[in-house]
């Protein structure tokens, strides 16, 4: 996660303080979608480039429309996982693009490695769409990673990644963005507390997963420090 001029190559990497009031920001505006809206919403499509930030680094939920209308029509359109349909490093490279450690898709693409896993079925929205939607975006603010993450010479999902991470027992540092490392002894119980939040969101079983006015609770427990 980090804050730059378009089109400039070097930029300034958000302290974690600043990622924190982001987090909590995020996890405010859901809990009003979700509970003190005119109607119990369902966003339904949050992503990263769904979360506008504001001159003091405070975020705003955007473009829930199509949430709103899947909400009137009691269901959602049919969607199909195009999770196999990554472009390759060396497809990348062959078209005179960069290659990293961390795999670049389309936007297209992208957009389901945001989803629920059962939002990829023709269900009734649910709220817990959006709670594991959450979820994801704090996990690429912890990691400073992708959705997708290249492991070796085959990619997988951020969520099975960190999972795969935890079930290995591979030291903190290991999965951080290599920006905060410098401060991990300072700020280890707070990430660590989000994290743990964070899995919780994208548990594979929607009835698992916590509420927004939860998540919103544990992570307003925790304390900005000065960036």
């Amino acid at each position: 996660m980090s804050i730059g001029k378009p089109g400039m190559v070097s930029f300034t990497p958000l302290s974690w303080s600043v990622r924190l009031k982001i987090i909590k920001g995020i996890a405010r505006g859901l809990v009003y979608l979700h509970e003190f809206s005119t109607k119990k919403y369902v966003h339904g499509d949050l992503k990263p480039s769904n979360v506008l930030l504001g001159q003091n680094m405070e975020p705003h939920i955007s473009d829930f429309g199509l949430g709103r209308l899947a909400i009137i029509a009691g269901g959602s359109p049919t969607r199909e996982s195009n999770r196999s349909t990554l472009e390759k490093p060396q497809e990348r490279q062959q078209k005179g693009e960069p290659s990293s450690e961390v795999a670049t898709v389309s936007s297209t693409n992208l957009v389901s490695y945001y989803q629920a896993p059962e939002a990829l079925k023709v269900l009734k929205p649910s709220q817990k769409w959006d709670v594991y939607s959450c979820g994801v975006i704090l996990l690429e603010m912890i990691t400073g990673r992708s959705p997708v993450v290249c492991v070796g010479t085959s990619e997988m999902d951020l969520v099975h990644w960190i999972q795969l991470c935890i079930e290995e027992q591979k030291p903190l540092v290991d999965v951080l963005d290599p920006y905060l490392a410098p401060d991990v002894d300072k700020e280890e119980e707070e990430i660590v507390a989000v994290l743990k939040i964070a899995m919780a969101c994208v548990h594979s079983n929607p009835e698992r997963r916590p509420t927004m006015r939860h998540v919103s609770d544990v992570i307003n427990r925790l304390v900005i420090s000065s960036a």
